[in-house]
């Protein structure tokens, strides 16, 4: 059994009546709207796996065709290592935990 729990930013696409709606019919976990806090993305593993993305996109100059970013994006990606986002989902938890402390204790609406 997964322990994976669907997670969404606030953005409109995701907090829209149609999206979580269909989420709460297909889904089995899923955080819903107003769950994750406000201005957090920092929380999120995909944040830094971002940055790991784009500091390696960057790393190579300027790009100047959408099949080589592509290609580029792919190569980067498969470059992170397992161990590497082992270390990002483990460290989840902490930073799960820490949030809930500052905000009070208080997640959601």
């Amino acid at each position: 059994m997964s322990r994976a729990i669907f997670q969404q930013d606030g953005a409109p696409a995701h907090t829209a009546n149609m999206t979580q709606n269909w989420l709460r019919s297909n889904l089995k976990s899923f955080w819903a709207k107003g769950t994750w806090p406000a201005n957090s993305p920092d929380l999120s593993p995909i944040e830094n796996i971002w940055s790991i993305l784009k500091d390696d996109l960057d790393s190579i100059g300027e790009i100047k065709e959408i099949k080589m970013l592509e290609n580029r994006l792919k190569t980067a990606w498969s470059n992170i290592s397992p161990e590497v986002l082992d270390k990002l989902m483990d460290g989840m938890p902490k930073r799960i935990h820490k949030c809930i402390e500052l905000s009070g204790g208080y997640i959601g609406k």
